[in-house]
């Protein structure tokens, strides 16, 4: 079985470079062996390594707030916002232009896909965690941007296309869209940075 070590390195206090022998050196870290925690824990192990003349020294530190991504909660929060907000508007629209299903199949085949995100959305949210509610966000923005297209048959003028692109203003499928957009660009930012402060070492 593999395991993988999280190295996060905090600060280097002092680098003596004037002899290579007196080089004294500081490094202040936390170690996460990725162990199963209880739920909503972020503990990790954090230890101070102390070098010094070739004497190495370990000390335990107070837990600091950037031993895990702090962030995760917020977004992770504002995400779940999210999917009930689209779950919401997708309903909407889906009840508007249900009973117009049997009279197209262009229709017909537009509301399968609300229902299938629809259902997408209540599984992430009964059984989910955060990466799968922002992949949930991600199929939004992909349905979103599928209703938007007309069909390649009947193109922009077709009834089926003016009512839906009507349907989807009304209902603010694509006001929402944009707050969804805006609302990964910045989870995706936040990650981003936290990942360029850790070195992954993983070994089999």
């Amino acid at each position: 079985m593999s395991r993988t070590i999280t190295v996060a390195t905090w600060l280097i206090l002092g680098i003596g470079v004037l002899e290579p022998c007196q080089a004294n050196v500081v490094f202040h870290f936390s170690l996460d062996f990725n162990v199963k925690q209880p739920e909503n824990s972020a503990e990790t192990i954090n230890k101070t390594i102390l070098v010094n003349h070739n004497l190495v020294s370990m000390q335990d530190n107070e837990p600091g707030p950037t031993t895990a991504w702090s962030e995760q909660d917020q977004y992770n929060e504002v995400a779940l916002e999210l999917l009930l907000d689209t779950k919401r508007v997708v309903q909407q629209l889906n009840l508007e232009l249900s009973p117009l299903v049997g009279r197209s199949d262009e229709l017909a085949a537009r509301l399968k896909q609300t229902l299938r995100y629809v259902n997408g959305v209540d599984a992430s949210l009964e059984n989910g965690h955060f990466g799968q509610h922002v992949e949930q966000l991600r199929n939004y923005l992909t349905l979103v941007d599928t209703l938007q297209q007309p069909s390649r048959t009947g193109g922009v003028r077709t009834l089926e296309f003016v009512l839906l692109k009507l349907a989807l203003e009304k209902h603010q499928l694509l006001a929402k869209n944009q707050e969804v957009a805006e609302y990964l660009q910045r989870a995706d930012a936040a990650w981003t940075r936290y990942k360029s402060t850790q070195v992954v070492v993983s070994e089999s």
